[in-house]
């Protein structure tokens, strides 16, 4: 059973949902304590599609992008001092 809200959102149950995501009600449950927005009617418990879909989506993360660059950076920097290192090592030696 679905109720719809004001807002255009939808209240479904707490199994759909879960359904919807591919995780088990437990999950879920465990969600609940980091902020996933749910409400109990008569006992059962129903999740705001829209809005708990963009609570979850907001809580993917990213690798730290500068952290990535930085690392790509430096290793473009040290290969060529690496080569040209070697390039002089082979012009000393006779």
């Amino acid at each position: 059973m679905h109720i719809d809200l004001p807002n255009g959102d939808k209240l479904v149950p707490n199994a759909e949902f879960a359904d919807k995501l591919g995780v088990v009600v437990r999950t879920l449950n465990n969600y609940d304590r980091k902020g996933l927005p749910f409400i109990k009617i008569g006992g059962l418990k129903y999740r705001p599609l829209k809005e708990g879909l963009e609570w979850v989506a907001s809580r993917i993360e990213r690798p730290n992008r500068r952290k990535q660059a930085a690392a790509v950076a430096s290793a473009t920097k040290s290969a060529p001092q690496t080569r040209r290192a070697a390039s002089e090592g082979e012009k000393t030696q006779p």
